[in-house]
């Protein structure tokens, strides 16, 4: 029998090398978008939190050496990572089952919420080599590699025309890259009120 984690590697592998061939195997599937999150992105989303805890747990042991803020600043780090992956996909998922229709697009939230998620395989894996360290950020670079996954997912899962694509993908871009700078901005003035000192 598959465990989910073997499930999970065969997946990852599949979308990242052999993307045409595994969103037909997505479009095939009978998993729930509740299913999908729950044993495919949320893993994914707390291997990066992990991630996060330790990479600001080590600034602050090696950098500042403050006890007060050794765990409570690496813990707010790692939960507030989490909850803007999380709004990340739900936004991202709202936004494409929105625009479907104006883009000549099947409108179906299950089948976009699986294009989301599984186009962000490539940020979910960097992410966790990436948040260890702020000079790590350049590793992020193949994380472009997830446009071209939505890219190739769009016509199988939501029936987008050719020319309809340059258009959506670029909405789509846009709209992630806007969460992820707001969000990335709300972080330092939060860390900035309740850890003085930290930026």
């Amino acid at each position: 029998m598959v465990t989910d984690k073997q499930a999970n590697q065969s997946r990852i592998k599949n979308i990242l090398l052999f993307p045409r061939w595994e969103w037909k195997v997505v479009n095939l599937e009978k998993r729930s978008l509740r299913e999908v999150f729950v044993s495919y992105a949320l893993p994914l989303i707390l291997a990066g939190a992990a991630s996060q805890f330790v990479g600001s747990f080590l600034y602050v042991r090696n950098e500042m050496d403050i006890d007060a803020y050794r765990f409570s600043l690496p813990l707010i780090h790692a939960g507030y990572f989490i909850f803007v992956q999380v709004l990340t996909l739900m936004l991202t998922t709202v936004f494409v089952f929105g625009l479907a229709g104006k883009f000549l697009s099947q409108k179906d939230y299950s089948k976009s919420g699986k294009l989301v998620i599984y186009s962000f395989t490539p940020v979910y894996l960097l992410f966790i080599l990436a948040n260890l360290h702020a000079s790590l950020g350049i590793i992020m670079i193949p994380g472009i590699y997830s446009v071209f996954l939505f890219w190739t997912g769009l016509p199988v899962l939501l029936h987008t025309e050719t020319r309809k694509l340059p258009a959506f993908v670029f909405i789509i871009v846009i709209s992630v890259l806007g969460i992820l700078f707001i969000s990335s901005r709300v972080l330092a003035l939060l860390t900035t009120i309740i850890f003085p000192g930290v930026v």
